[in-house]
């Protein structure tokens, strides 16, 4: 059972109001691991809306955001002393604390600059690499006092766009019992493949990649970078650390290459105009679906004078992501920032 990269062409005729012969190709492109498809869609112009919050984050920022420095210690709440001896964690400038509104049974918020409204350029390093090290640290607590979770995510809603509430930066920490759609078909597929073949899919994957050349995007140390053959959005971009299955095992040195490749796809982002994204980070816990480590990006925008939605009933009802980006011409703009 190899990977292998399957896409189907379909071709729509027609003629325009002179009569002239138009056609169009669609490729249905199937996920290497899960077989879900997506469609990548030809000839399509893309207007991005610029998103500007700078009055907004005036606005909504200081004495009126919970997240900024004269806030956080007075409006948050605090977790159970076996969690958190001093209610909160720290680590250097990253604050977590509980989701007062929660998604899953352990729901920790990272909040992790003290800059209300952070430009996508202008996210450090340093600054992400202290707020998922900030976020490690919570589910090592979590793991330690409980250990029927096992299905970990770290996640982050860049602005609006992505489905964030409140401006200043902030991820949001999932242990839970029950595993997402996303997580339980990963790794139901994945274990087949590891039965099959006596290989780690995300391992394999990051090889075959980097072998064929068509989608790799590059490496910092340990944590390598390609685009998704069937992408889940305009870009989606998959981070694979492959020397790494579980929490414990990404070092300080694994978060500084991981921040240091997110920054250069953030410059990409900013290239191509999108305003916002969608990032998870998916840990396994379970030593029975052990896989590497893996985050994925997507970005999120608006379209036109309307504004409108980049989600449509294909996406939420038909459960099938589409791009107008070729994930191979995505590549090669995406290595100039490597």
């Amino acid at each position: 059972m190899a990977i292998k990269f399957t896409k189907n062409e379909e071709w729509f005729t027609f003629f325009d109001a002179n009569g002239n012969n138009i056609e169009r190709k669609i490729e249905v492109r199937y996920d290497p691991l899960t077989g879900e498809t997506s469609r990548v869609l030809h000839g399509h112009g893309l207007a991005l809306k610029s998103e500007d919050y700078t009055i907004a984050g005036e606005q909504t920022g200081g004495e009126n955001c919970p997240f900024c420095s004269e806030n956080i210690l007075k409006m948050t709440p605090i977790f159970k002393q076996e969690i958190a001896s001093e209610g909160r964690i720290f680590h250097e400038n990253a604050i977590v604390f509980p989701n007062l509104f929660p998604y899953s049974k352990h729901n920790g918020v990272v909040i992790f600059s003290n800059q209300h409204y952070v430009r996508m350029q202008e996210f450090t390093m340093d600054m992400i690499k202290h707020a998922f090290m900030a976020a490690q640290k919570y589910i090592l607590s979590v793991l330690e006092t409980d250990s029927s979770s096992s299905y970990v995510s770290i996640n982050w809603n860049y602005l609006p766009n992505s489905g964030g509430s409140i401006l200043h930066p902030h991820l949001h920490v999932i242990v839970s019992e029950s595993p997402t759609n996303y997580q339980a078909n990963v790794m139901e597929k994945a274990a087949e493949f590891k039965q099959k073949t006596g290989k780690e899919y995300f391992t394999e994957l990051l090889k075959i990649e980097k072998e064929m050349d068509e989608r790799w995007i590059g490496e910092y140390g340990n944590f390598a970078w390609n685009h998704a053959f069937s992408p889940k959005s305009h870009n989606d971009f998959i981070g694979i650390l492959p020397d790494a299955f579980g929490i414990q095992d990404i070092t300080e040195k694994d978060w500084e290459d991981f921040a240091k490749g997110l920054t250069a796809i953030f410059l990409l982002l900013e290239e191509q105009g999108y305003p916002s994204f969608n990032l998870s980070l998916q840990l396994t816990v379970n030593p029975s679906l052990k896989q590497p480590i893996h985050v994925r990006l997507i970005p999120r925008f608006s379209i036109g004078q309307l504004g409108t939605s980049d989600m449509s009933f294909f996406q939420t009802i038909q459960q099938e992501p589409l791009s107008v980006f070729s994930p191979e011409e995505i590549c090669k703009l995406a290595r100039k920032h490597f």
